[in-house]
């Protein structure tokens, strides 16, 4: 039975208050990995349609997902890979115009950033990527991490 749209909400916030500690301690790689789950049998747009009309929602608790973007997508890749999406879940830095590096993360489901749109993530350089195995891999024609960057 496909997940309603209230259930994509409740364990979207479950997943993102356990990882707003969790990332202070664990390494990207090892929440990657915590995240993936063994996908279902067939795949479910239904779960990835209500599961990016959720994301892209405004408004205040609990009607939009949450706002840290790290938190957001690897709660959404979950999702997605428990779904047959094959996510991919993409880090990406640019060059603010204050001269300071801002990151970015997000995820992509056949070639499509979900919930973003197409100029806000153009914006960003994607660096690395964790594909619908869990596995870290370099990002599309990326170069690597920028300078003093690095994941354990």
């Amino acid at each position: 039975m496909p997940m309603s749209t209230t259930g994509i909400a409740a364990r979207l916030w479950t997943w993102a208050a356990v990882l707003r500690v969790l990332k202070h301690v664990v390494p990207l790689g090892t929440l990657v990995r915590l995240m993936h789950t063994r996908p279902a049998r067939s795949r479910s747009a239904e779960v990835e349609h209500r599961l990016e009309g959720y994301m892209a929602a405004s408004g205040t608790f609990p009607r939009r997902a949450p706002g840290n973007c790290l938190e957001r997508s690897l709660a959404a890749y979950r999702l997605l890979c428990h779904a047959s999406a094959s996510p991919t879940l993409v880090v990406g830095f640019r060059h603010s115009a204050s001269h300071t590096v801002e990151g970015h993360v997000w995820v992509v489901v056949d070639g499509r950033a979900l919930a973003e749109r197409p100029e806000s993530v153009a914006s960003y350089r994607p660096a690395i990527a964790f594909g619908p195995d869990g596995c870290q891999r370099p990002a599309d024609g990326s170069p690597g991490l920028p300078a003093g960057i690095r994941f354990a």
